[in-house]
């Protein structure tokens, strides 16, 4: 191997070792999360963090570790760090899951069977209800106020 930094390589090489190596930065910041002792508690979601502070610390050395390994790597290779836009992550998601809840509502139940008479009467308004909640999350500050949501999100 070479020692000429960067080392020299098509497109399609880095492009899929760059999406390997971020998605597992990406996985690093969540494990670090924890190390550093998120416990997130919603109302239909709850983590319990028993990390011991013996294992939190292992698991930051271990981070430390290798994120040493992948600056040597993102140097090597010629690697460029991606800046992802927070609004625009909110957006991504938000948008994932206005179909996910639009496919709640009970006509599409149906897929699963007859659901109940009275099921509809309770359940769609407050699926609308999240979803006009939802489209909240993705309103400015969220967004570029010049950017105008796709119309195939859009009820």
């Amino acid at each position: 191997m070479s020692d000429q930094l960067p080392i020299a390589m098509g497109g399609s090489h880095r492009r899929g070792i760059a999406a390997a190596l971020l998605l597992f930065d990406r996985m690093l910041c969540e494990v670090e999360e924890y190390a550093y002792g998120r416990e997130v508690r919603s109302v239909l979601y709850v983590e319990h963090n028993t990390l011991s502070e013996s294992q939190r610390t292992r698991l930051l050395a271990e981070i430390s570790r290798i994120r040493r390994v992948l600056q040597e790597l993102k140097d090597g290779l010629g690697l460029e760090a991606e800046t992802e836009d927070v609004g625009r992550k909110i957006w991504g998601e938000c948008s994932t899951f206005w179909e996910i809840l639009v496919e709640t509502k009970s006509r599409f139940l149906r897929r699963y069977g007859q659901p109940p008479d009275d099921l509809a009467k309770y359940l769609d308004p407050r699926i609308d209800a999240l979803i006009g909640h939802l489209r909240n999350l993705t309103e400015p500050p969220c967004t570029n106020t010049t950017e105008a949501h796709p119309e195939s999100h859009d009820p």
